[in-house]
């Protein structure tokens, strides 16, 4: 699983790393005035959230599918919940161009739901795997 989370990690920076710089080369370029000071906390935001569920998933602690499917669920609720409780910040105490913070906070929220599910298969591939080898 080392081996996989070393990918999963340059996958996601290399995702965030592209889709931050290409999101804010459209700010500037083709939409200067949407652009707002708090964007660059948007891809942050999804970053570590992805660091942590790499981690989480890539563990060698799974016992059963029971434990799997009750894990990758706590894994999804606490996305949603830190996604609500960071936009809820920024739209009841920054105030400033909420529709397009909106906008890309969905953007973010609908690449990282992409990539998330990538990392469930590629982890699911691998249990499978050493399950047919044993």
């Amino acid at each position: 699983m080392g081996k996989l989370k070393r990918q999963l990690e340059i996958l996601l920076t290399a995702v965030m790393l592209i889709s931050g710089w290409g999101v804010w080369g459209l700010f500037i370029m083709v939409f200067p005035g949407s652009y707002f000071e708090g964007y660059p906390a948007i891809p942050c935001f999804f970053y570590v959230m992805g660091l942590i569920l790499i981690h989480v998933i890539t563990r060698d602690r799974k016992e059963n599918q029971l434990k799997l499917v009750n894990l990758y669920m706590i894994l999804r609720f606490s996305k949603v919940a830190a996604s609500v409780i960071f936009a809820g910040i920024y739209l009841l105490f920054v105030k400033h161009q909420l529709r397009d913070f909106s906008i890309v906070f969905i953007g973010y929220y609908l690449l990282y739901l992409g990539l998330e599910t990538y990392f469930f298969y590629k982890v699911e591939e691998i249990i499978k795997n050493k399950k047919v080898d044993e």
